[in-house]
This record gives structure tokens, sequence and C-alpha cells, in this order.
């Protein structure tokens, strides 16, 4: 098998993710928002923002309003809603695909069950909304309002698609642009319009956002194949043992002798250590997961194709150092 993921030779060229102006205020507005729940809510709430995480979110929406304008309160509080709209859609995903890990410990719903989980993210995507609200923050929340729609359709999509070997990889794109896409765009481009950008501007973040999303979600569906699952904090091949089929596995699906193999894989009755072993075998030998990370390198290549309209600046270079880096992570 080549090695696709030959972009290891990236250097970090001094730059770091958590040295992003605003990022600390970010951690203490997520704090307060949830400071004020009792007892055992709080105790979940604050357990979950200790876990940590890419916090990609707040990022990108700090550097998209900083590529426009200064530090201020509403870009605070935009950056920590959308952390909190992200961290409830974590917990209700765990909870849709039986999650029993999460970030190498035990998922909210293996630990507490399933209605507590199901509480938790509503509070929290409730927290957010009020920070939006009572700081009328209108036009992100409006982002936020799409977004979350779509993610749910997405989710539902992906629900009645389970096994589903007819699917292509534009049903596969339309699924990821709900589920991971428009989240991130929206962080985008609430960023840039709280930052003060032009609509131009504007819709240029959301074009880098939308294929940032779509590098993301393929980089994550190659780590499901390829990752090591004490670094990735949870089991790799949770989402075809679910019968999600992501891109990999829709690439070898194009030619017809691997596809009747999968197909009659998927008919034995257990889905066997042997069974994804085979499958891996089929990915490695068709070249599938080297073509899916061509993919993702073109979608970074768009994201940062689409920053050429934004006036230079060390924000906009961040936001390109991102993109970059979205194609060597391990987790």
């Amino acid at each position: 098998m080549s090695s696709f993921m030959g972009k290891e030779q990236i250097k970090d060229k001094k730059f770091d993710f958590y040295s992003v102006q605003g990022l600390n205020q970010v951690e203490e507005a997520l704090y307060d928002a949830v400071s004020g729940c009792g007892g055992q809510t709080k105790e979940i709430c604050f357990d979950l923002i200790e876990a940590g995480g890419k916090r990609l979110r707040p990022l990108l929406v700090l550097n998209a309003a900083q590529c426009f304008g200064e530090l201020n309160e509403s870009v605070i509080n935009t950056a920590a809603a959308f952390e909190l709209i992200h961290l409830a859609s974590l917990v209700h995903d765990d909870i849709i695909d039986e999650s029993n890990t999460r970030r190498n410990k035990p998922s909210l719903n293996a630990e507490k069950g399933n209605l507590t989980s199901v509480l938790v993210g509503d509070y929290l995507f409730a927290k957010a909304f009020e920070i939006l609200a009572t700081n009328r923050l209108i036009p992100a929340m409006n982002l936020a309002v799409e977004a979350i729609t779509e993610m749910c359709d997405g989710e539902i999509i992906q629900a009645d698609n389970r096994f589903n070997f007819n699917q292509s990889v534009d049903n596969y794109y339309e699924r990821i642009y709900k589920k991971t896409g428009i989240l991130i765009a929206a962080c985008c481009q609430a960023g840039a319009i709280v930052g003060g950008a032009t609509d131009k501007e504007i819709e240029a973040l959301k074009v880098y956002g939308i294929h940032m999303g779509y590098a993301f979600q393929i980089i994550d569906d190659i780590l499901d194949f390829t990752g090591d699952p004490k670094v990735l904090g949870k089991p790799v091949g949770s989402d075809l043992k679910e019968g999600n089929l992501t891109l990999p596995v829709l690439k070898i699906m194009m030619q017809e002798e691997y596809k009747r193999g999968l197909e009659q894989i998927f008919a034995q009755p257990d889905f066997s250590e042997d069974a994804y072993k085979e499958i891996l075998r089929l990915l490695q030998d068709s070249y599938a997961l080297e073509e899916s990370y061509k993919d993702a390198e073109r979608a970074v290549r768009i994201a940062q194709e689409a920053l050429r309209e934004i006036k230079d600046s060390s924000s906009r270079y961040s936001l390109n150092e991102i993109a970059e880096k979205i194609l060597v992570r391990k987790k």
C-alpha cells in the first residue's frame, strides 16, 4: 500500500493552534455558561469541557473574526456558543451510535445512561442559544439554527442509509455537508460577521468552512480504518460496523468485484473481526484510502483558495495552517 498519509513532512512552522488570541477567554466563557446549573448537571458539564478536544470551532470563530476586527466580547461569546453546540452534538451522537468511549474515557451515555445524556445535550444547546440571545448575536444565532437543522437531517439520512450499497459519492458529500460541513462553515461565517466582514468576505469564509468540513470528515473516515484506537480515543472500524458507508468504502464499491465481496461480507449474520480485517485488506488492495486522501487534499486546496478573498493577516495565515493540519491529524 502506498504511503497516502505522506503529509507527515509538513512542519509546524512555529504555528500553535492554542496560541490564538482569545481562546483562554473562550474556555472561561464555557465554564461560566454552565456554572449556574446545580449538582450533577454542573459536574457533568464541567467534565465534558475539561475533556478538551480540538476546539476547532472556536478557533475558526476567533480567527475569522480577527481577520477583520479586534477581539471583543461578541467574538468570545460567539466562539463559546458554537463550542457548546458542538459539545451537545457529540453527546447526542454517542447516544445515536451507542458509543461506549469518547476521548479514551467512558462516554456520558455509557456512564450515566441515555436519559441523562439526552438532557445534558439539550441543556448545552439551550445554554448556547442563551449566550447568543442575551448578547443579541442574531445573525450568529440564525446560522446556528440552520446548522442544527441540517445536522439533524444529516443524522436521519445516515440512519436511513445504513448498509445501503446503492449510495453514491454524491450522496456521501450531501451527508457530510449536513453532518459536519455546515457547522464548521457557520463558525467561519459567524466569526466574520461579528468581525465586521463584507458580504463577499463572509461568503468566502463559508466556502472555506464547507470544504474544511469535507476534509475533516474524510480524514476522520480514513482514520476509522487506519487510526490508533489509543490516539483516537475510540475503537477503529466503528462506522463500518454500524453500517455507515464512508468515502473509502464507496470508492471500492465503484469496482464491481469489490462491491460483490463487501455485500457477501455484510450478508454474514455476525460482523466478525475477521470480516473487518478482510474489508481492510480490500481497501488497501484497491487504493481507496489513497484516493480518499486525495479528495481531502483537494478540499483543503479549495478552502485555502477561498482565503485569497481575505486581506493578508496573521489570522488568515492561521486559517490557512488549520486547513493544512487537518491533513496530518491523528485523532
